[in-house]
């Protein structure tokens, strides 16, 4: 990642702390990552740094927070597709 990115992701975290330290609610995290325009890859990022886990858990935190649903049916139906071309190759 560029500085520039890391920087934004860092601030970000830095606001999100106190949302999960009120709750450690994953789903309120992802709420107020989402009103706040953090989306993708930078939410997936900015969980990591404030729950303190893994890529892993804070990907599944983000895609099944009901805020989410859009992310999870892009995923599911991208990874479906990639799972059939690889099916005709």
């Amino acid at each position: 990642m560029d500085a520039e990115r890391t920087a934004r992701i860092a601030e970000v975290a830095t606001t999100a702390g106190p949302v999960w330290a009120e709750s450690h609610d994953g789903r309120a995290l992802q709420e107020y990552l989402k009103e706040i325009g953090c989306d993708g890859v930078d939410a997936v990022m900015v969980t990591r740094q404030v729950v303190g886990c893994g890529l892993g858990e804070a990907q599944e935190m983000f895609l099944t927070a009901p805020c989410r649903a859009a992310e999870l049916a892009f995923h599911n139906a991208f990874m479906e597709e990639l799972e059939r071309s690889q099916g005709d190759a």
